[in-house]
């Protein structure tokens, strides 16, 4: 039922907002209200959604509990505050009265306590408390994360590029395209344990096949006299060249099989690299190369200092293939992924370590856009709608592999960047409101409560209208997740 809604966009989107930032709103919102609590501020109301107010759901002590009609997250009203901005003395004297009385009803003892009545180090927290929450909210998914299992190489995987159709793998059933994953119900780790596997002693093998745009799973089963005795060779393919490079200096071209470095054949995927940076400085190396039918040596000398994205010799390298000659199977070795949990220990480093992945991600976007590093499209601000697009999208996924990781990592990262943006010193965020309390430190007095509002209404209409901008452009161009 779940995945059918999702396979709508909009229905998934609107999922997407329910279930990703609608809690960490409420997140951020819960921040505030435990952190007031905690350096002694009044909170008046806790919202569930923004005005106009559907209906009260309960009172614990001075603190209204409410349900409003417009699902965006939630909002926390303190004494001495409205939604956006301070109120007047006057504004602060009569909801304190007002406040009293309801709580002498109650038999509740205290005085309420304004938000410019806590002390500035207090109200700072009060204000950053918000963000805080999400950081830690995003600690504690990353863990849980790291607990269930990461994305990690397990084995290999072997890409089927070419088959004799005459062969008995063929036969069989295997195809070109299809992606070998395990024999007999065993991954394995490189091409030759595989070939290994294939040859071994028994009455039949059976390969786990990857097949299709569906990723659909098939067993073929294959007797196992001489399935694929003959002949393998193995090869690293160019992909291409860069100009004025070692590489092609030397005559090498696309498309070039490169078998051996130095007279050492290679065996397994990123040797090449690795022969190839083991060279000292100014040393010549040999390469073996087949073109098409010829083999043919070339040599070169490795650069120490190549230009950025360019290699030693100036190589882009594409497939590591294996070519076996019995029944003209040619297959390209690929990682084959599965999810490996992780222990305490390397779940909490896993944890810290993709939180400053991510900060450092979103702290280094200006400077990449204006280097040139981003395009304005990899980098563009996304509204809500945006947010909800990907979400939905991400939550689709996750129901279809039946893995709850991928939308855990999206609700993380989504809540660091909500932390993140309310921090920063603009009117009408946390940060805006935390950079007037500095100054109020520094000149050591308050800035008059109409001047701040003033400003916070000032940002507030400024963010709205760039909202609004954002929000048309995620309609009129929405994210192309696929």
């Amino acid at each position: 039922m779940l995945e059918s809604l999702l396979n709508n966009g909009v229905l998934s989107a609107i999922i997407g907002f329910f279930v990703v930032l609608t809690p960490l709103i409420l997140v951020h919102e819960l921040g505030h209200f435990l952190a007031g609590k905690a350096v002694g501020i009044t909170i008046l109301e806790f919202g569930l959604g923004f005005p106009p107010r559907a209906r009260k759901l309960f009172t614990w002590r001075e603190t209204e509990f409410t349900l409003n009609w417009v699902p965006l997250g939630g909002f926390v009203r303190p004494l001495g505050e409205d939604m956006i901005r301070p109120v007047d003395d006057e504004t602060v004297s009569k909801e304190r009265a007002e406040l009293l009385e309801v709580l002498e009803q109650r038999q509740i003892s205290g005085k309420p306590k304004a938000v410019n009545e806590a002390r500035p180090l207090g109200r700072i927290f009060f204000m950053a408390a918000g963000a805080l929450a999400n950081f830690a909210l995003a600690l504690v998914l990353y863990f849980i994360i790291a607990l269930i299992g990461i994305p990690q190489p397990v084995g290999v995987a072997l890409g089927v590029l070419e088959i004799n159709p005459d062969s008995r793998l063929a036969q069989a059933g295997l195809q070109a395209q299809d992606i070998i994953m395990q024999v007999n119900g065993q991954t394995f780790r490189s091409n030759a344990e595989f070939f290994d596997q294939l040859n071994s002693r028994g009455e039949s093998i059976t390969l786990t096949v990857q097949r299709g745009e569906s990723s659909e799973m098939v067993d073929l089963v294959i007797p196992s006299e001489s399935i694929a005795n003959g002949e393998t060779q193995t090869f690293t393919e160019i992909s291409g060249v860069a100009d004025n490079s070692p590489a092609q200096d030397a005559g090498i071209q696309p498309g070039d099989r490169i078998l051996a470095v130095e007279g050492e054949p290679l065996s397994y995927r990123g040797q090449l690299r690795d022969l190839i940076y083991a060279i000292p400085e100014g040393d010549q190396i040999q390469l073996t190369i087949l073109r098409g039918e010829e083999s043919l040596n070339v040599e070169l000398t490795p650069r120490i200092n190549p230009p950025e994205g360019q290699g030693r010799i100036g190589v882009s390298i594409g497939n590591f293939i294996v070519s076996e000659s019995s029944s003209g199977l040619n297959v390209a070795e690929v990682d084959q992924i599965g999810t490996v949990p992780l222990s305490l220990l390397d779940s909490l480093r896993y944890s810290g370590d993709r939180f400053s992945e991510v900060i450092l991600t979103i702290a280094r976007l200006p400077s990449q856009l204006i280097s040139g590093a981003l395009s304005p499209e990899e980098a563009r601000p996304v509204s809500v709608v945006g947010m909800s697009q990907f979400s939905g999208f991400v939550l689709r996924e996750s129901v279809e592999q039946g893995r709850i990781t991928p939308i855990l990592d999206v609700i993380a990262t989504f809540s660091i960047a909500l932390g993140f943006f309310n921090l920063l010193p603009i009117p009408a965020l946390d940060g805006g409101r935390i950079l007037f309390v500095l100054v109020e430190i520094v000149r050591g007095r308050p800035i008059a409560p109409e001047r701040e509002g003033m400003v916070h209404l000032i940002g507030l209409a400024l963010l709205l209208s760039l909202s609004v901008l954002i929000m048309l452009n995620d309609f009129i161009n929405p994210l192309q997740l696929r």
